[in-house]
């Protein structure tokens, strides 16, 4: 058979499917595809590894807010025991310079001359 006759053949034949099928015909129902295979295999998996996930990011999210709260309480307390500190030792100068007045006074006394010494 000649290259041209193959060729006219070829087209009788594409002729012939077109006239069987009407152009306005119903498509065949769609076969599933991979994502409705993979929602049926892997689905209910996937949703449960969601939640877990939403689980896992709800568990952080209280744990940041617990560790924040309590470096806050930390902070606060240090605050407090840094401004009692600096109080005790206002406290503790003032008390030295108190016995260092009272030492002077006393060697004072003992420097005057008595009047009972002569």
């Amino acid at each position: 058979m000649s290259r041209v006759a193959r060729k006219d053949n070829h087209m009788a034949r594409a002729d012939q499917i077109e006239k069987v099928v009407p152009a306005n015909a119903a498509a065949p129902a769609p076969e599933p595809t991979i994502e409705q295979v993979r929602e049926l295999l892997f689905g209910e998996k996937q949703r449960s590894n969601e939640q877990q996930h939403r689980d896992i990011e709800a568990s952080i999210e209280a744990l940041r807010r617990d560790m924040t709260e309590r470096f806050a309480m930390m902070e606060a307390r240090m605050a407090d025991m840094d401004r009692e500190i600096e109080r005790r030792h206002a406290t503790t100068i003032d008390g030295i310079g108190m016995a260092l007045a009272d030492l002077g006074a006393h060697v004072r006394k003992l420097a005057e001359p008595s009047p009972n010494r002569k």
